[in-house]
């Protein structure tokens, strides 16, 4: 996950240390670089979908995407028109996460979106979006150009509505805050229903965006949750077993707990988005991401 955030050691967004941390992620080996989205938050955020394009021109290789874009405060047709056209600056790399979001009602109320509405409409525009994108008949008297049928959408959510609508209209879905057990079960429910839809035999990746941060001891150990809350505005917490920490070896065990629990894809947030960002994008790509590439593929 890419520092989209203000940096909360000094309060101001930080552009090239985006551009920076995505280029050094490509070249240390991670797989892809992804960011979120609110359009009001608590901090200053870069807008997801230009910082993207930023991102698509500063690197070839990985994969790239928001994690997760909230499509129910957008229009369908504008949204189309953007993922096709980043799709286009980066062929074959997009991959659009997609949630309902509500931890801040404040950006559905200014968007004219009523927040109780939030699932249907979210489900609405991708449908839309999927159509235009892919050139399908739903909305066959609009034409996108260009068009993206091989871009991927992964649904979040972890409720009951949230797991079917993934199943249904999703191509995988992404996990967050959830303990392994958690995750376990969910995944369960996901397959199932994909099952009685049909559609077992289709790949479907299930994931998990994980708040991590890499210690050892007497090196600026912090906590995460309140790393994280601080980061995210939060004033509830969050309990400390939802955050991947420790030294190396720690961090490798609880990820390889997911794994085990049918998780295909890491999606790795440092919980530390001031000073020690960057760091922290250094030391898992040299101690923790050989040793991920190390755990057997599922057969």
């Amino acid at each position: 996950m890419l520092a989209t955030v203000a940096n909360p050691d000094t309060g101001a967004v930080d552009p090239t240390r985006v551009i920076e941390s995505a280029r050094r992620a490509e070249e240390t080996g991670y797989d892809g670089v992804y960011v979120g989205d609110h359009l009001l938050h608590p901090h200053s955020m870069l807008e997801s979908v230009v910082t993207l394009a930023a991102v698509a021109a500063s690197t070839r290789r990985v994969s790239l995407g928001p994690c997760v874009l909230l499509f129910a405060l957008r229009h369908p047709l504008v949204l189309a028109k953007q993922l096709g056209t980043l799709a286009a600056f980066a062929p074959g790399r997009l991959r659009v996460g997609v949630g309902v979001g509500g931890e801040y009602p404040a950006e559905f109320d200014a968007a004219g979106v009523p927040l109780a509405h939030r699932g249907r409409r979210m489900e609405s525009v991708l449908r839309e979006v999927r159509s235009l994108l892919g050139g399908g008949p739903e909305l066959a008297d609009v034409a996108i150009e260009p068009k993206a049928p091989d871009v991927s959408f992964l649904l979040a959510g972890w409720k009951e509505a949230s797991l079917r609508r993934a199943a249904t209209y999703g191509d995988g879905w992404i996990g967050y805050l959830l303990a392994p057990e958690s995750f376990a079960r969910r995944r369960a429910f996901l397959l199932q229903c994909r099952a009685e839809l049909g559609r077992a035999d289709e790949g479907f990746g299930t994931g998990m965006l994980l708040p991590v941060h890499v210690h050892r001891q007497g090196h600026g150990q912090v906590s995460a949750a309140a790393a994280w809350a601080r980061l995210t505005g939060s004033t509830g917490g969050f309990p400390d077993r939802l955050f991947v920490t420790g030294d190396p070896d720690d961090v490798v065990g609880r990820l390889r707990r997911y794994w085990e629990a049918g998780c295909s894809e890491f999606i790795l947030a440092p919980a530390d988005q001031g000073r020690g960002y960057l760091e922290q994008v250094d030391i898992l790509a040299r101690e923790v991401l050989p040793r991920l590439r190390e755990f057997p593929v599922a057969s």
